[in-house]
């Protein structure tokens, strides 16, 4: 057992937690947040604290999915609470509340339908949201949620106008618990929302896994006599918590020091802390009707101080992640293909690759992905059997890059100086009559008269072709 829980732990609700963690995979943090809110929406219609504040106490399980295991946490609070506070969990649980008017729509009809009842009205109710963030997705839409949801922390009236009536909640009893995941902190939970106040409220704690049983674990039969009698003792009547003298001091204390560590935080971390001093002050309480007494004591205190320092713990980290997360840049899916292959020494199925990228990309955006990347080819792989083909992806090495060859370009021939153009000379025009003397032998001759016959030139003489002389070839001899 962790030594944080230890300083946690406080009667019997804090045995009834030891008792059921040697069979069980949770966080002992994770299980006692989940009792101590089941517990106190079972017990808010007779107990209140001594300022007439109620003593619900919301608590979120923020952990990895399938590590965390929140859920297992809570399934081992209810497994012993069934027995102490059975009745209530199974009629008076709900989930999927995601607008202020379904908020009152719901804790009016409770209240109608115990009005008149020899006990009196009875309007508690169990919100339990263990997917969180789908149901926060949806209640951004309503501008009326996030005020009535802060003002039934609160215990003050909320309401809502419908077009028949108008539904009033005079004093709201509503308990809350809830599971996420940090990535979906950082994603949902809107730092706006954090600044009005409407997650101070909550008491969210980090969670993990504390071991790993085998399969043939069952969860351990706890003794809950004395958490029983404590339940009966607290709603047989209406009990008023407050504190003794020495817790009195002590909680002066604790709400100095948060006091002092919201100066030297950030506005947005320190909304989150606002009302840790009121938390305390509720759980004591709630603890302290455990012991079937009505005043808290300082161990008692002590922790309440313990858990509520945890979410405040748990709280600065997920802001924190939360931010870092805001700033790191969100790698592609080919990017996280390439380093799950890397991780599988480069070939990995289908099966294992999707399992490693787990629900931030499908099959079908893996091939797509893959069709666009020069090094991870996809192969379908037949094993001879009834079964489909297997999917195989491997890295390879890239094929270079064939560079294209550019068109020769002619070259420009050299560019010379140019020779002036020789142009005949013109002849000289003649008059007519004009007398043209010919070189050579003097001719007269009248320009425009006809010219005078040439005489036809003789023939040539042709030579004579001389004898063949006789050749000493006797072939050439038969010729």
């Amino acid at each position: 057992m962790s030594t944080t829980f230890e300083a946690m732990k406080f009667g019997p609700l804090g045995d009834a937690v030891e008792a059921a963690m040697p069979t069980s995979e949770a966080d002992p943090i994770g299980v006692w947040a989940a009792a101590l809110s089941l517990y106190s929406a079972a017990i808010s219609r007779t107990v209140r604290l001594d300022n007439n504040r109620p003593v619900v106490v919301w608590t979120v399980l923020a952990g990895r999915s399938g590590v965390g295991r929140k859920g297992y946490a809570l399934f081992t609070s209810k497994t012993f609470m069934n027995q102490v506070i059975g009745g209530f969990l199974d009629t008076r649980t709900r989930d999927g509340i995601s607008s202020g008017p379904s908020l009152v729509d719901m804790l009016n009809k409770f209240e109608l339908e115990t009005s008149g009842q020899p006990g009196g009205i009875d309007g508690r109710a169990m919100l339990v949201e263990e997917e969180w963030a789908s149901v926060l997705k949806t209640q951004k839409r309503c501008p009326k949620f996030s005020t009535l949801f802060r003002t039934a922390w609160d215990g003050k009236t909320i309401s809502n106008r419908t077009k028949k009536e108008l539904q009033a909640v005079a004093r709201p009893l509503l308990g809350f618990h809830a599971h996420i995941t940090p990535g979906e902190w950082a994603r949902y939970v809107s730092s706006s929302e954090a600044l009005g106040g409407s997650y101070n409220r909550l008491l969210p704690v980090l969670v993990e896994r504390s071991k790993m049983l085998t399969y043939t674990n069952r969860p351990a039969v706890v003794d809950v006599k004395v958490l029983k009698a404590a339940f009966a003792w607290a709603t047989s009547e209406s009990r008023v918590i407050g504190f003794d003298r020495s817790a009195g001091q002590r909680y002066d204390e604790i709400r100095a020091e948060v006091e002092d560590k919201m100066a030297e935080l950030p506005e947005l971390l320190s909304s989150y802390m606002e009302r840790a001093a009121e938390q305390v002050h509720r759980i004591a309480a709630v603890l302290t009707a455990t012991t079937r007494k009505t005043k808290i004591t300082r161990r008692a205190v002590d922790a309440a101080w313990a858990f509520v320092s945890y979410s405040m713990a748990s709280v600065e980290k997920l802001v924190r992640e939360a931010a870092d997360q805001a700033v790191k840049p969100v790698k592609s899916t080919a990017e996280m293909i390439r380093e799950v292959l890397q991780r599988y020494e480069g070939e990995a199925s289908s099966t294992i690759l999707l399992r490693a990228l787990g629900t931030r990309v499908t099959a079908a955006s893996v091939r797509s992905a893959v069709e666009s990347m020069p090094d991870v080819e996809m192969e379908t792989v037949r094993t001879g059997g009834r079964g489909a083909p297997r999917i195989m992806y491997r890295l390879i090495e890239p094929e270079a890059p064939t560079v294209a060859q550019e068109p020769e370009v002619p070259k420009a021939p050299a560019v010379t100086e140019a020779e002036p153009i020789q142009r005949p000379a013109k002849r000289p025009r003649r008059a007519v009559g004009s007398v043209e003397r010919p070189a050579g032998k003097p001719t007269l001759r009248v320009v425009g008269s006809p010219a005078p016959k040439r005489a036809k030139a003789k023939p040539k003489a042709k030579k004579p072709i001389p004898p063949v002389e006789p050749s000493s070839n006797p072939f050439l001899a038969l010729l």
